[in-house]
């Protein structure tokens, strides 16, 4: 046990009581409890989405790739994710919020009709489950460095209290935990990026790198990893626009001019604390040494080198980035599969009571899913990309294509879908090693043929204006 411990139970368990505190907040409405009836304001909503990009991922896990790897390696992931932040708030975030969606595979249900909800709902839940293992895994080493507990018990234990606060409050104990949780995160990477600075200099932490760390090889030449780096920055910019935690915050908005703005402001954050960690993973280089596990290198470094106080933010802004975006996307995927599995194919109708039960309940198999996918590969930042990668091959051609283009059809959505998600399980077993990131970037191109194959064969000789369409339900 270090003499971080305490300071760590008592953010968790604040953590937990405001989680908690939430439940009198859904008035037993399965709406306020998943999208709390689209009332949210500019700063609550912009703080939310950029406690979901701020995740264990683009902390912990692009510190130890930037230590381990170079520099661009880790830092492609807050870059996609900042990316993907700007992307949507200019393309997205006004048409889905003007829809009043309640999940993203409704989207695909208005406007392609059921069997694509489906397949949009299916592929999401599997990429949204390894995005919740990946910040579970986050959360387990933190709580195992500070306790001296193994990492199996430290994983239960924050999986446990995330659950119980997500099944409490809904989207209201997301969004209050996220507003209390990140601003620790901030004020604890920032800290940190001022203190080396400070004490150290940006020169000399420079030059005390290795030459390669800083090349720029590393994103223009295939032996640099370039193919790779690139493709992981692609696919979180635009698969990250299919991810069902940073929409729900779209959807709460209460306004579409308001969830653009919060876009832009999560980016912001996303890139300012994701070049910190970056930061704290170059200077560790020189001063850690060699780990035989680099994902120790932050918690390591911190508690050796940082003076107490800020180490206690880093660790516990780490905590809780991972916590805010693990009890989201676990928020969401149970939400989904109430909704756009459960009720879309019942026979029987579902009332809103209901529905809220089913919205709790099956967060706990998501929660047991996700834990023991952190278990069995405890890797924050290589979950994240694997994750989008499913959804960046299938979904997001039909997304952007449906709101932009009226000739989109379901029988181009079908097409697009399962050929690109096809071709990434293909690639993943034949594309070789040498040309990483092929793999990623070739399903959705192919996605994209098949989407305007399929829509051009199959569009009537006159559509309708594409607004209509998007507010229409099959």
């Amino acid at each position: 046990m270090t003499a971080m411990f305490w300071p760590v139970v008592i953010f968790m368990a604040i953590s937990l009581a405001i989680g908690l505190y939430t439940y009198t907040q859904v008035r037993g409405s399965s709406k306020r409890y998943t999208v709390c009836g689209k009332s949210m304001p500019f700063l609550v909503v912009g703080t939310a989405l950029a406690a979901q990009a701020i995740d264990g991922n683009a902390t912990l896990g692009n510190t130890s790739l930037t230590f381990s790897t170079g520099f661009w390696a880790g830092a492609a992931i807050p870059i996609g994710l900042a990316a993907s932040l700007l992307i949507v708030g200019r393309f997205l975030a006004g048409p889905l919020n003007k829809m009043d969606l309640l999940t993203l595979p409704e989207y695909f249900y208005r406007r392609y009709g059921r069997t694509a909800e489906l397949l949009a709902s299916l592929l999401t839940i599997l990429c949204f489950i390894v995005v919740v293992a990946g910040n579970l895994s986050a959360v387990a080493w933190i709580l195992s460095v500070v306790s001296g507990y193994g990492y199996g018990e430290c994983l239960l234990a924050g999986t446990a209290v995330i659950l119980l606060y997500t099944v409490a409050g809904g989207l209201y104990a997301a969004i209050w935990t996220d507003f209390f949780q990140i601003h620790v995160a901030i004020i604890g990477f920032v800290a940190a990026a001022v203190f080396l600075l400070w004490t150290r200099g940006w020169a000399p932490i420079m030059t005390a790198l290795p030459a390669a760390t800083m090349d720029l090889s590393q994103l223009t030449t295939r032996a640099g990893g370039g193919l790779a780096n690139w493709a992981n920055i692609i696919s979180l910019a635009f698969g990250n626009a299919m991810a069902l935690d940073f929409m729900e915050r779209v959807f709460s908005a209460k306004s579409p001019e308001t969830a653009k703005r919060a876009c832009y402001y999560a980016a912001g954050w996303t890139v300012v604390i994701g070049m910190c960690a970056s930061l704290v993973g170059l200077a560790a280089i020189s001063t850690v040494g060699k780990l035989d596990d680099p994902r120790m290198v932050l918690p390591v470094f911190a508690s050796g080198t940082l003076p107490y106080w800020i180490a206690v933010m880093v660790f516990v802004g780490v905590l809780g980035a991972s916590m805010s975006t693990a009890n989201g996307a676990m928020l969401v995927i149970s939400v989904v599969m109430a909704r756009n599995l459960w009720q879309r194919w019942s026979t029987r109708p579902v009332t809103d009571s209901t529905m809220l039960f089913l919205s709790r309940a099956l967060a706990l198999p998501t929660a047991i899913a996700a834990c023991w996918i952190a278990y069995v590969r405890p890797e924050p930042g290589i979950l994240l990309v694997v994750a989008f990668d499913i959804v960046f091959a299938g979904c997001v051609i039909p997304l952007f294509f449906g709101v932009y283009w009226a000739r989109a059809t379901q029988a181009g959505a079908l097409a697009s879908i399962l050929t690109g998600t096809i071709a990434r399980g293909i690639c993943y077993f034949v594309v070789p090693g040498e040309w990483a990131g092929l793999d990623t970037l070739l399903p959705p191109v192919l996605s994209a043929a098949a989407f305007l194959a399929g829509s051009l064969l199959s569009a009537p000789s006159t559509v309708e204006n594409n607004e209509e369409l998007l507010c229409d339900t099959p």
